[in-house]
């Protein structure tokens, strides 16, 4: 029996940019933002006993890039005295968000930055870093002994949106009779007289409810799940992202406000209603007989003393994902004339910027590669790290990037815990994580449009989902699980 205490601490800051900012996230969305839908927050959760401490970040952003992503942790880590590895850096990947996963196409550095806008961005992100470390800082200080126990629930509005078109081509659609998961992890935590403390949660699908003619800064549905459960339960609202690369909610790309709040809503709820079914304090029911005018059978939970966790333990594992062969240079130059062409004439014909942006990140892209082809690079990898801890019989794993659900409801299903969560989106955005039939069709959006968006060389190899799956079957036995 472990004899260890557990802590829990959360804190909340706020990091809206100012009104002007570009968001991030509809690539041939150029213009700056109008307003605040609702402001953008970062959280943070401190779970720690004697022997452990991780710490749980959930960001209003699109994500971070690699080398921020180092930053933040490595920055968290030293202040609260662990490793980075042990700070779990979640993005709910709301595409109403500032340009911060700065390696991609599509932020100011790359393509269309107005004077000054790359600076002022840079100031914002330096900012950033120092706001995470303060608020991981003020959650660590408020720690308190405390429990915390798990459920799982379900909401309808997660859809494959891989769809298939009769002439053969893919695009981003639905396609109801693909994979989803519709699970709702929930982690109660509490302190030891059962008051919340915190509750963590998440859903598998994109945070794109509202579409391409948002101005408003927003953490789109995410930003409803968090503000219901927070005001009906006062516990603070950690959300993360599942695998989400190829779900999209029935409310995609909309224009009306009103869909986001539905949707949030019912998500929202199903947090809720688990969230009240989870008792983290140590009990059992009393059966008493009694008499009335009647006899009575009574039952009351009576509550007692005992250890606040049995495990509590972190992980982390480095996982190496090879990009498929780079073309030929031939091939390449001859994509980066056919891409220089197709923006020149857009540009002849004064075609509005949501045509000629995206155009001029495919020449971009185009030109990277060739770059790389005459450097004598002919295949890339992805390296990074996965992440994961388990509090007695919950775990949480998570990853960079935006995995297929394929991978999230594999690694569920292989894991020995009760309840896990599976979280991308984790630490930095690098890559779609796609299926083999995924590569192979060279789906519209995770395959072809993201080779450009990510700047990446080459789609992922097919054997892809069997590495992931792997890396975190490696990842749950060093857990336990």
């Amino acid at each position: 029996m472990n004899s260890n205490n557990l802590t829990a601490g959360v804190a909340r800051v706020d990091i809206t940019p100012p009104i002007g900012f570009r968001l991030q996230g509809a690539m041939r969305r150029i213009e700056p933002s109008t307003g605040v839908e609702s402001p953008l927050l970062a959280r943070a959760l401190v779970l720690a006993d004697e022997k452990t401490k991780v710490v749980i970040f959930d960001c209003d952003l699109i994500g971070v890039d690699l080398p921020l992503g180092d930053k933040i942790r490595k920055t968290v880590g030293a202040r609260l005295g662990i490793p980075a590895s042990r700070v779990i850096l979640g993005c709910t990947h709301t595409h109403n968000g500032p340009c911060t996963t700065r390696g991609t196409i599509g932020g100011p550095h790359h393509a269309g930055g107005k004077p000054g806008e790359i600076e002022i961005l840079e100031a914002y992100i330096e900012t950033l870093v120092h706001q995470l470390e303060g608020v991981a800082v003020l959650a660590d200080s408020q720690r308190q002994p405390a429990r915390a126990a798990a459920g799982c629930g379900e909401a309808p509005g997660g859809i494959h949106r891989e769809e298939l078109l009769p002439d053969g081509r893919i695009v981003v659609g639905q396609n109801p009779s693909g994979p989803k998961d519709h699970s709702v992890n929930v982690l109660r935590v509490d302190d030891l007289n059962g008051k919340p403390i915190a509750v963590m949660t998440g859903y598998a699908a994109h945070p794109v409810v509202m579409g391409y003619n948002t101005r408003l800064l927003s953490p789109d549905f995410p930003g409803v799940v968090k503000r219901i459960v927070e005001q009906v339960t006062g516990a603070t609202c950690i959300y993360l992202t599942g695998a989400a690369g190829n779900q999209a909610l029935t409310q995609f790309l909309q224009d009306d406000w009103g869909q986001m709040e539905r949707i949030g809503g019912v998500i929202g709820s199903e947090v809720v209603k688990v969230f009240y079914g989870i008792e983290t304090r140590p009990h059992k029911v009393i059966r008493e007989l009694g008499v009335s005018l009647s006899s009575i059978a009574l039952y009351h939970t009576e509550f007692m003393d005992g250890p606040t966790h049995r495990c509590f333990q972190a992980a982390s594992r480095q996982v190496t994902v090879p990009l498929r062969p780079m073309p030929s240079l031939e091939q390449a130059e001859a994509e980066l004339a056919k891409a220089t062409a197709n923006l020149k004439k857009l540009e002849s014909d004064n075609e509005p910027t949501t045509k000629t942006y995206p155009a001029r990140m495919v020449k971009i892209w185009a030109e990277g590669v060739v770059g790389k082809l005459k450097a004598g690079i002919k295949q890339e990898n992805k390296d990074f790290e996965i992440v994961g801890f388990r509090l007695d019989d919950f775990a949480l794993v998570g990853m960079p990037g935006e995995p297929f659900v394929e991978i999230g409801l594999a690694v569920k299903k292989r894991s020995k815990a009760k309840h896990t969560q599976f979280a991308g989106y984790c630490n930095s955005v690098i890559a779609y994580w796609p299926t083999a039939d995924a590569v192979r069709q060279g789906t519209a959006m995770s395959v072809d449009a993201a080779l450009k968006s990510y700047n990446i060389s080459a789609p992922p190899v097919a054997e892809t989902v069997d590495i992931l799956v792997a890396g975190f079957d490696g990842l749950l036995t060093e857990l336990g699980i």
